[in-house]
């Protein structure tokens, strides 16, 4: 089987246009829980006509889920999906481990794809994952063609891989940019796309201005024999946000390429096809992505400009050529069909035709043939009126006529025609029903079956009071040696949490040790942060390590991918794993997909409010009580970008329009950036609250902090925390989404 031409719908009208252009599949958004809440999402009747529309046409229907849910909105998501899944549909594709959870233990016969939204880097995360259902996983688009590769080899699992669209600065899941800065969470569907404004970096004097997190449009059409080598199963093209026209076109071209892959014999672009893919639409001009490169300046735009009078009447003569050819003329379904008109007989009329499934046949008979009075009726008369299939969306490839002596009535034909007709459509569509769909898990989910008001078993009362509230626990999590010098000497830290970016040196294994050592002897719990991105399994030394380091007085590391939970998880200590923010736990079934993988606990994810917190279960979690949020963690290096790697870490600024600094970190020693909020969040005025939501575990998290601001955290923690006392943060800072519902 070939490599699948993947196309994005934003309505009902794309999908038609992308499936007359030749895709394989398509993915689409209903009106809840897709990652493009702004598109023309159908209602749940369109949906389900375009999901017979395109199993009728050979062609697969993909459901976008992939947004994080809070806990009433997963208590719905089985009644919203039952529908669709009786229907036939193909595929959903999802984000949240809460969402994973919930519709395998619904319809464990669902395959389950795991978004780009979980940032899936190598093949131990895509394996932990295929443990729990997944069948498809779509890997975070920073990857190189020899790691995909390496994911398909090791996991089993199918790739689905981005060949054509626009690109994310950040690792996909790992942006809260456009959430704490306008409201809009991206992991709610909701991008603002602030990358797509103007910044300033500045390091050393050195300055450099424009659209600094503005990357080009991935164009991967070159690399189609490399991917289909590579192991990819499925080619996605991004755009459910752009025009009908874009999509049929760039899928239109990507057939084209994809077929001629297919038949074998030489490779070649046509430059006129390239130019074409850029009249539709570019920002400035393509890049390759990641395929082949780490990152770089020329994967930047340099800055978007306007088309030209010549090139805009291009562009609408291109588009106008796609509405004739594409969209306004659906993709008919071919048949094979013979007809038996006999004297003396019923008149029959057997049909083929090529499903998904398969070929399916399906015999119609009508009324009784009557032998000619006068002249028989003619073979063409009948092949005629069988032919007229106008409006049902099939029609004849092949159609032969057996025809004796006989004459039967234009409306016994007409009536036979509709009968075969409908009977051919049911036989292709059967095979994709699943009539039970819904009926696990707790009885029946039909649409108007009431949900229960507490899905999860860890969703919390919001009146519960902690009446026996244990003192509050304090974890440092430091960055720099400053940083972990004064937590292991404050008295009121109970547990350091270092990043492993400290202990890779030459001997990472014996610097990590030496921190142990320092901990036992200031009498501190110990922890390891590892990396928010892991890659080419660079920490993976510390999980094979587990057991010893644990031996020597590690408590836990503090996992932020996927990745890594698997690393400790294969290597036999999953009980070591203490879940960051970045993993997230928007509602109950995430925080018990992560127990059931062996992790301690979790840290709230940033994009709760108040009374969302009140309302959960907090008992194994911890909280971010001070700290900076970051906003991306991104593959590219602003520094690099300025001027040149130097593979040292440290701290650049980023400025945006309104005057605001973002400090960047070059975490070199995993050659990712992380740009953080330009106020430190801080909840020293929230410690009733989050007591009262049964919360006993606070974080403050220190990043650019100097010595001196360290230990004045660390004081006004325990002012605020220990002592009850008012207390206030010199300059600007933020409560995040603590007094703000997230959209």
């Amino acid at each position: 089987m070939g490599m699948e031409l993947l196309a994005p719908a934003g309505s009902i009208e794309g999908l038609k246009a992308v499936i007359a252009a030749g895709a394989d599949a398509v993915y689409i958004g209903g009106t809840k829980f897709g990652a493009r809440a702004f598109a023309k999402n159908p209602e749940e009747e369109e949906l389900l006509e375009a999901l017979d529309y395109a199993h009728l046409r050979g062609v697969r229907l993909y459901l976008t889920v992939n947004t994080l849910l809070k806990e009433n909105e997963i208590q719905t998501l089985p009644a919203y999906l039952a529908p669709y899944v009786r229907a036939g549909l193909d595929a959903v594709l999802v984000q949240d481990l809460g969402v994973l959870k919930t519709i395998r233990e619904a319809f464990p016969e669902l395959p389950l794809h795991a978004s780009t939204q979980m940032t899936v880097t190598g093949p131990l995360g895509a394996g932990l994952l295929k443990e729990f259902g997944v069948t498809r996983v779509v890997p975070a688009r920073e990857l190189s063609l020899k790691e995909l590769a390496r994911i398909r080899r090791e996991s089993g699992l199918e790739l689905e891989a981005f060949v054509h669209g626009a690109l994310c600065y950040s690792y996909s899941g790992l942006c809260l940019f456009s959430s704490m800065l306008g409201g809009r969470s991206g992991n709610r569907g909701r991008c603002a796309q602030p990358c797509r404004l103007f910044y300033t970096s500045s390091e050393g004097g050195r300055e450099k201005k424009g659209e600094l997190l503005s990357l080009k449009d991935l164009r991967a059409l070159h690399f189609l024999p490399e991917l289909q080598k590579a192991g990819v199963s499925s080619l996605k093209i991004e755009g459910r946000m752009k025009q009908t026209e874009y999509a049929a076109g760039v899928v239109a071209i990507y057939r084209k390429y994809l077929d001629l892959l297919e038949k074998g014999g030489r490779f070649e672009v046509d430059p006129r096809d390239e130019e074409e893919l850029g009249v539709l639409f570019s920002r400035t001009v393509f890049t390759g992505g990641y395929l082949v490169r780490r990152n770089g300046p020329e994967m930047v735009t340099k800055g978007s400009r306007s088309l030209s009078r010549g090139e805009e009447a291009r562009r609408n003569e291109l588009y106008a050529r796609i509405r004739k050819q594409y969209v306004e003329k659906e993709k008919e379904i071919p048949l094979e069909g013979s007809v038996r008109v006999v004297s003396g007989e019923a008149i029959r009329l057997e049909l083929k035709a090529r499903g998904l499934m398969g070929e399916v046949s399906f015999c119609a008979r009508g009324a009784r043939a009557e032998a000619a009075r006068k002249a028989p009726l003619e073979k063409e008369r009948i092949l005629e009126q069988i032919r007229k299939t106008g409006g049902t969306g099939f029609f004849f490839e092949a159609l032969s006529c057996e025809s004796r002596d006989a004459f039967v009535p234009m409306g016994s034909l007409n009536a036979l025609r509709r009968e075969a007709l409908e009977g051919i459509r049911e036989a292709l569509l059967s095979p994709f029903r699943r009539e039970a769909a819904g009926e696990r898990a707790g009885g029946s989910l039909a649409p108007d079956t009431p949900v229960p008001e507490a899905a999860s078993k860890r969703q919390m009362d919001p009146q519960t009071e902690v009446s026996a509230q244990k003192d509050w626990k304090l974890t440092a999590i430091v960055s720099s040696a400053e940083q972990l010098e004064e937590a292991l000497h404050f008295p009121g830290v109970d547990t350091v949490t270092a990043e492993a970016a400290l202990f890779m040196g030459r001997e990472p294994l014996e610097e990590a040790k030496r921190f142990l050592a320092a901990c036992r002897e200031c009498g501190k719990k110990a922890e390891i942060a590892l990396p928010y991105v892991e890659r080419e399994g660079k920490t993976l030394l510390f999980a094979k390590n587990a057991g010893i380091l644990k031996r020597e007085g590690l408590a836990a590391f503090l996992v932020r991918n996927l990745e890594s939970a698997a690393g400790l998880r294969s290597f036999g200590h999953p009980e070591m794993a203490r879940a960051d923010s970045s993993l997230y736990t928007m509602n109950g079934k995430a925080e018990e997909f992560l127990e059931e993988l062996g992790f301690m606990g979790d840290t709230l994810p940033f994009e709760l409010n108040r009374k969302e917190i009140l309302r959960r279960d907090n008992k194994r979690s911890r909280v971010m009580v001070y700290g900076r949020i970051p906003l991306m963690i991104s593959a590219q290096c602003l520094r690099k970008n300025q001027s040149a790697c130097t593979g040292r870490p440290g701290f650049l600024a980023l400025t945006d329009r309104k005057g605001f600094v973002m400090p960047v970190r070059c975490e070199c020693a995993f050659c990712y950036n992380v740009i953080y909020n330009s106020q430190v969040l801080a909840l020293f005025g929230e410690a009733a609250v989050l007591k009262r939501a049964g919360l006993r575990d606070a974080v403050l998290h220190f990043t650019d902090e100097d010595r001196q601001k360290t230990r004045e955290c660390l004081e006004l923690f325990e002012a605020a925390f220990r002592r009850g006392e008012t207390v206030r943060l010199d300059g600007g800072y933020t409560k995040g989404h603590f007094n703000r519902e997230v959209e």
